[in-house]
């Protein structure tokens, strides 16, 4: 991708991951297409280092800037523990059973952790399936930046030996006004 730069509209996240507008439109349409599959509850997408990329469904009093930390923490810490008895793989899930929602939280890929809730009465092979799938899809989304928002770069033909030159006579330009 050389000579190439992100149009302006994409947005940075602490994480190094660049989400741009049609790759947001996508992961919106990904979380709804899940919510409707499984039936979920609720969906919370955030960078790993707990920044909201997108969430969907009933949230309630629920403040989301503390669930993105939690859910990157509560993440990180069962992938260290994964990591420390040997169990590490990607896409590792973590379940907790609740009385009346079940709540999974995924990695979706390297720079995302995907929350999800569904009702108790949905089984939990096929919404790990599902989810899981949702994972992989989203991990895919956000790892292909889309052609058709770059914008390419003026080819300036500056040799290495020509910028002090040009440097110089830059700075003497500036200086003569």
């Amino acid at each position: 991708m050389k000579n190439q730069r992100p149009k302006l509209g994409g947005y940075n996240l602490r994480s190094g991951l660049v989400i741009y507008p049609s790759q947001q439109d996508l992961i919106s349409q990904a979380l709804a297409d899940l919510a409707q599959k499984l039936p979920s509850q609720f969906l919370f997408l955030s960078d790993v280092t707990g920044q909201i990329i997108a969430s969907r469904g009933e949230q309630g009093q629920v403040d989301l800037v503390a669930l993105g930390s939690l859910v990157a923490g509560d993440l990180a810490a069962s992938q260290e523990i994964a990591r420390l008895t040997g169990q590490y793989e990607d896409y590792q899930m973590v379940l907790r059973e609740g009385q009346n929602i079940h709540t999974f939280i995924i990695e979706a890929g390297h720079h995302m952790a995907l929350l999800v809730q569904i009702s108790k009465e949905t089984p939990l092979g096929w919404a790990r399936m599902l989810i899981q799938k949702g994972a992989y899809e989203l991990a895919d989304i956000a790892a292909t930046p889309p052609e058709a928002e770059t914008e390419a770069l003026p080819d300036l033909n500056l040799d290495q030996e020509e910028l002090p030159d040009l440097f110089s006579d830059a700075l003497d330009e500036m200086w003569k006004e």
